[in-house]
C-alpha cells in the first residue's frame, strides 16, 4: 500500500472513531445523568483506548484509570494467542459439549436442533420439552446473545418468563434466529435448592470460573465469579443486569457483591431480599472447579477459557466455555485479592 494512502486511511479511521466515540459518550451521559466533567473524562478514555462507553465507565469505576483491553481488542488478541483448534472447537457449542461430556464433563442436554435454514415445527419442539421449560441459543453464539428460556404453559409459550405469546410469534422468531446458525434446544436448568434465593423467576446464578494455562504447563484456576440476576433485569445488560460476587478459591466463599451501576458499593446482601453474600459458601463450588479443570486440560491449549456453570441439585453442569471473554469480569476477582494474579505475563508468554 502507497504510503500517502495508508496515512490517509489512518487518519479516516481514527476522526470516523472521534465522532463515534463523542456521539455514544453523549448519548451515555445523558441517559446516566452524568456532569459535564465526568462526560469529558469518559470521551477521553473512549477515545483514546477504543472502549465503549459502558466498558471506560464500569472499568474506571472499578479499577481506576484508562481500560487495557475493550472487548474488540480483547477478542482479537484472544483470538490469536494458544491453539487454534482449541478456538474454534469453544465456538461451535455443539461440538464443545461433545467433546466435554466423551471427558466425562456434564453439559445440558440436547432435546432438538433447529438446522440452519429449516422451519421449526411446533410438535417437535413441545415433543422436547422438559419439566423445567427448555433453553434456546445459538450454536456458534457468545455471551448469552439471542438465547432465551422457553416454556411452554396453557395460555401459550413465555419467553424469558415475559408475557405469553402464540406458536406463530415464536415461530417467527425462531425462523429470524435458524436465518443464520443452527439452534440449539437444551433442557433448562434450575440452581440448587440452598441457591435459591440466589435465583430469580426461574434464572439462575451462573458460576463463572476462569482457567488460565502458561504455554506447555498445565491449566489453573485463575478466578471465579458468580453472576446473580437482578429482578426485572435483562442479565446481559452490563450496568444494571447482574451483581457480580467473586469467590475465594480457597474456601469456596463469596466476598461482597458489586453492581456495575453502582461500582463504588460493595454489597453484603441483595437490595431486594437480603439474601447474603459476603462469607457465603457457595455449595458445589470445588465439584464445578474439578469440572472446569478436566474440560480446560480436554480442549487444545489456550491460555484463558471462561467456564459458565450452573450449580444444580445434582452436580454443576458446565453450560459453555469462551476463550475471548469479558477483560473486566475476568479481571473482577483481582479487585478483592481472589486472583492467582495478573495475567499481563501470561499472556506476554503466548505472544512471544
Amino acid at each position: 500500500m502507497a504510503p500517502l494512502l495508508r496515512l490517509f486511511l489512518v487518519c479516516a479511521d481514527r476522526s470516523v472513531w472521534a465522532a463515534a466515540a463523542a456521539a455514544r459518550t453523549s448519548a451515555f451521559a445523558r441517559a446516566n445523568e452524568l456532569n459535564a466533567i465526568d462526560a469529558t473524562l469518559l470521551f477521553g478514555d473512549c477515545l483514546l483506548s477504543g472502549a465503549t462507553p459502558v466498558e471506560a465507565w464500569v472499568w474506571r469505576g472499578v479499577f481506576g484509570g484508562r481500560h487495557p483491553l475493550p472487548a474488540r481488542a480483547a477478542g482479537l488478541l484472544l483470538s490469536r494467542l494458544g491453539d487454534a483448534a482449541g478456538h474454534r472447537l469453544l465456538g461451535d457449542k455443539a461440538a464443545a459439549a461433545e467433546h466435554l461430556a466423551r471427558a466425562g464433563v456434564a453439559v445440558p442436554v440436547l432435546r432438538a436442533m433447529i438446522c440452519r435454514g429449516d422451519a421449526p415445527d411446533e410438535a417437535s419442539i413441545l415433543a422436547s420439552g422438559a419439566a423445567a421449560g427448555l433453553f434456546v441459543k445459538p450454536r456458534r453464539g457468545s455471551g448469552g446473545r439471542a438465547a432465551f428460556s422457553l416454556v411452554r404453559e396453557d395460555d401459550g409459550w413465555r419467553v424469558n418468563g415475559g408475557s405469553p405469546t402464540d406458536w406463530l410469534g415464536l415461530r417467527s422468531r425462531l425462523l429470524r434466529m435458524a436465518a443464520t446458525d443452527d439452534l440449539l434446544v437444551q433442557e433448562r436448568l434450575t440452581t440448587r435448592f440452598d441457591l435459591a434465593d440466589l435465583a430469580e423467576a426461574g434464572r439462575a446464578p451462573v458460576l463463572r470460573l476462569t482457567s488460565a494455562r502458561a504455554p506447555g504447563q498445565l491449566p489453573f484456576l485463575h478466578s471465579a465469579l458468580l453472576n446473580i440476576p437482578v429482578p426485572g433485569r435483562d442479565s446481559r445488560h452490563f450496568l444494571h443486569g447482574e451483581i457480580h460476587a467473586p469467590i475465594n478459591p480457597i474456601d469456596g466463599r463469596m466476598a461482597c457483591g458489586v453492581s456495575f451501576a453502582r461500582s463504588q458499593e460493595r454489597l453484603e446482601a441483595l437490595p431486594w431480599n437480603g439474601a447474603l453474600m459476603a462469607v457465603r459458601e457457595i455449595s458445589g463450588f470445588f465439584d464445578a472447579v474439578a469440572m472446569a479443570w478436566v474440560a480446560a486440560s480436554v480442549i487444545p491449549p489456550m491460555p484463558l477459557v471462561n467456564w459458565d456453570f450452573i450449580l444444580t441439585d445434582d452436580g454443576p453442569v458446565l453450560l459453555e466455555g469462551n476463550s475471548a471473554g469479558n477483560w473486566i469480569l475476568t479481571n473482577l476477582a483481582g479487585r478483592y485479592d481472589l486472583d492467582a494474579g495478573s495475567l499481563g505475563a501470561l499472556l506476554a508468554a503466548w505472544a512471544a
